[in-house]
């Protein structure tokens, strides 16, 4: 839950800013919109049919006061309901909302560069039960950035550009408690559970464009302020928390005939130095029977994923639509588990999420659309133990979907 939330705060300032960066004209005020909601059923291979919506608004607007300086504003609204989810993520009751403010400030060097500093304010709220308010969500999050970009731009008739970015935040999560550490320790809950989530973000991209190409490679480090690395005798240590993952993508947006296509490849490497003890159930205290295990770097992983859309146009307003997607997610350290929750040694964790949709599109207008889809989810693990989260499911989902943006 921690990595989607803060990669959706980040991904949320990269898009508004890279859609914004097209619009700079002659005008003196440019608006940017866009949203897409959509609502969809879902049926499980186990368990109950369920529903989940989603809505994603950009609102911006550029203003333009000197030739050379802009100031461009962003306000990023996004509802992610129920649905299917990658394995080691989430459940599939479980919601966000959020809310981003972006501020910068554009100046431009000349003709070829631009530099960009900016602001950021994040609010994001989780609901994982039905009861559950969410000003009360475990892993609710407040954050505030700082920004520095500096664009060079090397093709005018093509939209060629190189960005250089770097990113700070302090991220907040003000509920978050562990109950371990409360079980552990009953008479000092406040002290031990205090700010065990916060940290600083510190994010360095690269990403070159050209021609509706784009890709690059992103490096972000996490620095807990509280929380420490738990060692092999199950107690924490005085060493901080630390993770990093690099990823690199790659992709395009091109027309070819009556083809549309959107392809898109990443590859992520994410490593900490937090370890994991298994208490197999509760009350367990014998490390020497398997009811107790230590994993060091238990959350180091590789993951490779790749989208591949395609939309094929019947007419200026009609089209079907296809796409396939695949989500891996091999663990570097950590063994898979068996039906009853014991490790099996010489075998490492490993998740593979597929993804096959059809649709159909119609464009009402110039700036509004409607799709309607079918998904088929296949979710497979070499890991068996689901008392808690799924790792091996198949899912249904149909759904429409409206897009409006100009």
């Amino acid at each position: 839950m921690k990595k989607i939330i803060l990669s959706a705060v980040v991904l949320a300032a990269l898009a508004g800013r890279l859609s914004a960066a097209v619009a700079e004209d002659s005008k003196i005020f440019t608006p940017f919109f866009d949203m897409t909601m959509t609502e969809a059923g879902y049926l499980p291979s186990e368990g109950n049919i369920f529903s989940g919506g989603n809505i994603n608004t950009q609102v911006g607007l550029l203003s333009k006061i000197s030739p050379k300086d802009s100031i461009f504003g962003l306000y990023n609204f996004n509802y992610a309901g129920q649905g299917f989810a990658p394995q080691d993520s989430k459940q599939f009751t479980d919601r966000t909302l959020s809310h981003t403010f972006n501020l910068e400030y554009r100046r431009s060097l000349g003709e070829k560069f631009r530099v960009r500093p900016g602001v950021s304010l994040g609010h994001d709220y989780s609901r994982t039960g039905a009861n559950e308010a969410w000003q009360n969500g475990l892993y609710n999050m407040n954050s505030t950035g700082l920004q520095l970009a500096g664009d060079y731009m090397f093709d005018f008739e093509k939209n060629g550009i190189v960005t250089l970015n770097f990113l700070t935040k302090a991220i907040k999560f003000p509920n978050y408690t562990d109950l371990l550490r409360e079980f552990q320790d009953p008479a000092n809950t406040a002290n031990a559970n205090g700010g065990l989530q916060d940290q600083s973000l510190k994010q360095v991209s690269l990403r070159p464009s050209w021609n509706n190409f784009f890709g690059g490679v992103t490096y972000t480090q996490q620095d807990y302020t509280n929380q420490k690395v738990v060692a092999s005798n199950g107690q924490y240590g005085n060493t901080k928390q630390l993770d990093k993952t690099t990823t690199f993508d790659a992709g395009f947006h091109q027309s070819l005939w009556v083809f549309e296509m959107y392809p898109m490849v990443a590859y992520s490497q994410h490593r900490s130095n937090q370890n994991f003890m298994r208490y197999k159930f509760l009350g367990a205290t014998d490390l020497t029977n398997g009811d107790v295990s230590f994993v060091a770097k238990n959350y180091d992983y590789n993951e490779t994923s790749l989208s591949v859309p395609v939309d094929l146009n019947i007419t200026s307003k009609w089209a079907l639509g296809g796409a396939i997607s695949v989500l891996s997610r091999k663990y570097t350290s950590r063994p898979k588990r068996d039906a009853d929750n014991n490790y099996v040694a010489g075998t490492k964790q490993s998740n593979v999420m597929s993804t096959l949709t059809g649709s159909i599109r119609k464009r009402i207008n110039d700036v509004a659309m409607v799709r309607l889809f079918y998904s088929l989810v296949v979710a497979s693990s070499n890991t068996k133990f689901e008392k808690y989260m799924p790792y091996n499911y198949t899912g249904n989902t149909f759904g429409i979907s409206y897009q409006l943006s100009y």
